[in-house]
């Protein structure tokens, strides 16, 4: 008795989103962008624990100081900050040697120094509490060592003496939290309400089409307002009002889509086979139309985060001493020639934020693309 040869399985088919994932991994671009974002949200969210500097302490003795690899102070800066501590004690500092982390002085006056008075040595940012080694002279003159304190600003401090590397980390969170959260409601919003009035059509879609428009005609910036009166600052209130006002965007751009995919055959044959209208937006419309929404996503997010630096600046948005990467770029701005640092490194992350968020943009759409696939 022979038997039948068995029959192959029949090769496993690929869904929609493993299609695109296989299609985003190939773009070597995408993944770059994808995994740099991926580091720069790690180094905001654990960085500023990391770089031993709490995002709002001032050193006063270190405003404005620029970037550097050593650490401060500086060798040729410290007999001007002996001299500086002296001059409030009534002393006149003498034979001050460096020796690593150890000043080694004296100090002489015209009437006996009261070493209470040496406790502003320990109040600086730059020394610690002072040992008096001998004392002569009726307590005219003391010998003392005073440790040095290190400290690194690899990206230098800004006008108030605070670290701008852990402020610059402390802003991207502040930042990348409202461009996505924000981004997040515009998606939601817009996809659903854009999708619903362009595959409705008729009286529908010319009701909802011009509730956004008397939507678009209100000012944005009396929304905030009205917002902050009744509210409060709140960083919260920022997510609410420009994710109530981005949408409107969104739900046009989607609206085209939908019109579009309505009229294809898939459509018409989900219709002639009874599908619901929520299980045909679900399952044709709005997947379809997510190549041009990521695309505008990716660049909402930039949009959004430049708009709360502007809203920062009116003083409506984040306020000191939390910041954000848009508030450092305008305090930059103002001070470029004199600390172009102060500038520079904030610009430096936004710009490629935008850079990677552009290329995995790019990415997306392509891989989301059905006429690609």
């Amino acid at each position: 008795m022979t038997t039948a040869p068995a029959c192959p399985a029949p090769p496993e088919g690929r869904s929609l989103w493993q299609d695109a994932m296989t299609r985003l991994l190939r773009n070597r671009a995408a993944v770059a962008s994808l995994a740099l974002l991926a580091l720069l949200a790690l180094a905001c969210t654990i960085g500023p624990f990391l770089t031993g500097h709490p995002y709002d302490r001032v050193y006063q003795d270190y405003v404005r100081v620029p970037a550097s690899l050593s650490a401060y102070p500086k060798a040729q800066a410290l007999p001007g900050a002996v001299q500086r501590i002296a001059a409030r004690i009534r002393a006149t500092p003498s034979e001050v040697g460096v020796a690593g982390d150890m000043v080694r002085l004296v100090l002489t006056a015209q009437r006996p120094i009261d070493q209470r008075l040496l406790v502003y040595f320990e109040r600086s940012d730059q020394f610690g509490a002072p040992v008096v080694v001998h004392s002569d002279d009726g307590g005219r003159r003391l010998t003392l060592e005073v440790p040095v304190k290190r400290r690194f600003f690899l990206f230098g401090t800004d006008a108030n003496g605070r670290d701008l590397l852990t402020r610059t980390l402390i802003a991207g969170r502040v930042s990348l939290a409202i461009g996505l959260l924000a981004s997040g409601v515009a998606l939601l919003i817009g996809v659903a309400y854009g999708a619903t009035a362009g595959y409705l059509g008729g009286r529908v879609d010319m009701v909802m089409m011009r509730i956004v428009d008397v939507l678009y005609s209100l000012p944005f910036i009396f929304f905030v307002i009205l917002l902050v009166v009744f509210f409060g600052r709140n960083v919260l209130l920022m997510f609410l009002a420009v994710g109530a006002i981005e949408w409107l965007d969104m739900a046009r751009i989607v609206r085209g889509q939908a019109l579009s995919i309505k009229r294809q055959d898939y459509v018409l044959a989900a219709e002639a086979l009874g599908v619901s209208t929520g299980g045909i937006l679900r399952r044709h419309v709005i997947p379809n139309t997510l190549g041009p929404v990521i695309v505008y996503v990716t660049l909402l997010v930039p949009k959004v985060i430049l708009l709360e630096s502007f809203l920062s600046f009116l003083g409506l948005g984040v306020q000191e001493p939390m910041t954000s990467w848009g508030a450092l770029i305008s305090d930059g701005a103002r001070a470029i020639q004199a600390t172009p640092w102060m500038l520079g490194y904030p610009a430096a992350f936004l710009v490629t934020t935008l850079f990677a968020l552009n290329f995995l943009g790019d990415g997306l759409r392509d891989a989301l693309d059905p006429s690609d696939r």
